[in-house]
């Protein structure tokens, strides 16, 4: 009989016992109809499935794959374009002025931006920098998706210039706003030209005169005239079917 002063000691299960444990499972898993069993059937129909009938948990992979893939070549793509403006930007004189000037236009938008996030990010988990680098992701894939006529990159475009506009305008100095405003207005329309190419004309009615054909029925009848004094016809037969 144990004592107040005395503790139950539970045995640990031993590390045989848990070998023991994981084999059943495992044996278990693979069996007919076991878990790992019909995860592997549903790898193996994959080739012979659609979209709509592949499992949901391989769509999740699938689409977290491609979106990592995706965001390596982006990131691939920004290096060697930037090294590659870089060389042409440093060639000549001339390059280097037109260098100059459009980081000066840049700064003219990307400045407010940048203090404004940095003013309005204390207490939050993600740091100033993070959000800026969110706010430039947005604004490529944006500029980049609509280009290539995806509806949700448009929509992502149109917020994302909206949101920098009033960024600009609420972080630059009053003396500078109106300037400041006209030069971000300026910049986003001319980079919507390429992320909204196309949509004015997907916008108009689409209107077709098509010529109206006449609606011509034909009935196979037969109209016999009735006589004038009433009477029926000794050679009157009804029709036989």
């Amino acid at each position: 009989m144990n004592t107040p002063n005395q503790t139950t000691k539970t045995a640990a299960p031993s590390a045989d016992g848990r070998l023991d444990t994981l084999r059943r499972w495992w044996t278990t898993a693979w069996a007919k109809g076991g878990f790992l069993d019909r995860r592997w059937e549903e790898i193996r129909q994959i080739r012979e499935s659609d979209w709509h009938t592949v499992a949901n948990w391989l769509k999740a992979v699938l689409l977290v794959a491609t979106a990592c893939v995706g965001i390596i070549l982006i990131e691939t793509a920004i290096d060697i374009l930037g090294a590659l403006y870089d060389q042409i930007a440093s060639a000549t004189p001339t390059t280097r002025a037109a260098n100059a000037l459009l980081a000066d236009l840049w700064g003219v938008i990307d400045t407010p931006v940048r203090r404004y996030i940095t003013d309005h990010s204390t207490g939050l988990t993600a740091s100033g920098p993070v959000i800026h680098a969110l706010w430039q992701a947005a604004g490529f894939l944006g500029l980049v998706g609509g280009f290539l006529r995806f509806t949700t990159a448009r929509l992502v475009w149109t917020i994302w210039g909206a949101l920098t506009i009033a960024a600009v305008w609420l972080a630059t100095p009053a003396t500078s706003r109106p300037l400041a405003l006209a030069v971000a207005l300026t910049a986003w329309s001319l980079a919507s030209l390429v992320a909204l190419r196309g949509l004015t004309l997907s916008l108009r009615p689409v209107i077709y005169n098509s010529p109206t054909q006449p609606v011509i029925e034909i009935r196979p009848e037969i109209h016999i005239p009735a006589p004038t004094d009433g009477t029926t016809p000794d050679n009157v037969r009804p029709l036989q079917r």
